[in-house]
């Protein structure tokens, strides 16, 4: 039923947004019915994505259910290694050698962070069995999953001018579409007995607004700048989440987990090229980051100033350089 609620709320927020956008009710209503009806070969490319998305929010659940929340954190963020796979082979983009670098230390850190949850001692981590291996098999099923639909739907996004609120709200009704017959296939009994809402507390609603309103943030951002890029932006909730989870949840960390944890946050920089400027980096190789050792030899100069100083040294030459400024500047109008 989690799947239901939060494709609702997405509708409803992406349609407040659409308003906003328009200025009017009546203007983004009927900016929404036209956008559905002419161009409905546009909504339907958004099945293949809308159905990832519910298979990836089931996935991700068995994932909670499973893991440790900064654990689940960090394991998720391997969904900028498929993302990147997937733009490369279906996109056609092109990545810098220190991006290839990056996500060979995203995936290091991940695999850091799940060896240090190996030998968890009793009365660690949140109350409740759990089956680490059925839960790290969710979760990277969930970042393919997510890989995918993000490519994919950066792609639609991309390709034609409909407002990134229609497409949200066509995405969102098919998932709550498929969330429903889902539902029904498999949970109808529960909901018949004990209705549609049992079990909502403060905390299930809080989970709705937040992925509701972090799932249209998210197609945002794919919309204006890129998927990989997105994925390491959202990499940046793993230091909240492990501090809640030390809080609230008694989660221990070990030191494979700051390890792994520090790989991740240094990849984040890594790929967003935000290295090399910072102290020490500076002289690093490019692919590590920085901006490459400088160069001892003084800076090669213009060509004007190089004539300029031509004809100081050498009056005799001077209609020479003249004639070659005046080409010059004829270019430089040019």
């Amino acid at each position: 039923a989690l799947p239901i609620s939060t494709e609702f709320a997405k509708i409803f927020i992406a349609f407040l947004l659409l308003c906003v956008e328009r200025r009017s009710v009546l203007s983004a209503l009927a900016e929404f019915l036209r956008s559905s009806t002419q161009e409905a070969k546009e909504a339907a490319k958004l099945l293949v994505p809308a159905a990832l998305y519910v298979v990836q929010n089931n996935l991700l659940l068995v994932g909670a259910e499973n893991l440790e929340g900064p654990v689940q954190a960090v394991t998720g963020q391997a969904k900028i290694l498929t993302t990147a796979m997937f733009s490369v082979s279906l996109l056609g983009h092109q990545l810098a050698p220190r991006q290839w670098v990056s996500l060979l230390v995203l995936t290091a850190g991940v695999s850091l962070v799940q060896l240090s949850q190996m030998d968890n001692k009793e009365g660690e981590g949140d109350a409740g069995s759990k089956n680490m291996a059925v839960g790290l098999v969710a979760v990277l099923a969930s970042t393919c999953t997510s890989g995918l639909a993000g490519v994919y739907f950066e792609k639609v996004l991309k390709g034609s001018d409909i407002s990134v609120w229609i497409r949200n709200i066509h995405l969102a009704a098919i998932g709550f579409a498929m969330a429903v017959a889902g539902a029904m296939s498999s949970e109808y009994e529960l909901i018949q007995e004990n209705g549609f809402f049992a079990g909502y507390t403060w905390v299930v609603c809080s989970l709705i607004c937040t992925q509701s309103a972090g799932g249209l943030l998210v197609a945002a951002v794919i919309k204006y700048t890129d998927n990989i890029l997105k994925g390491f932006a959202s990499a940046a909730g793993i230091l909240g989440t492990c501090a809640v989870s030390m809080a609230y949840f008694n989660f221990v960390p070990r030191p494979l987990f700051f390890v792994g944890a520090i790989g991740v946050i240094y990849s984040i920089f890594l790929y967003g090229d935000m290295l090399k400027d910072c102290g020490a980096c500076k002289n690093c190789p490019t692919w590590l980051g920085g901006a490459g050792p400088r160069s001892s030899t003084r800076p090669r100069r213009s060509t004007k100033e190089q004539l300029t100083d031509d004809e100081r040294v050498s009056p005799q030459k001077d209609a020479i350089g003249k004639s070659a400024l005046t080409a010059l500047n004829l270019e430089d109008d040019i």
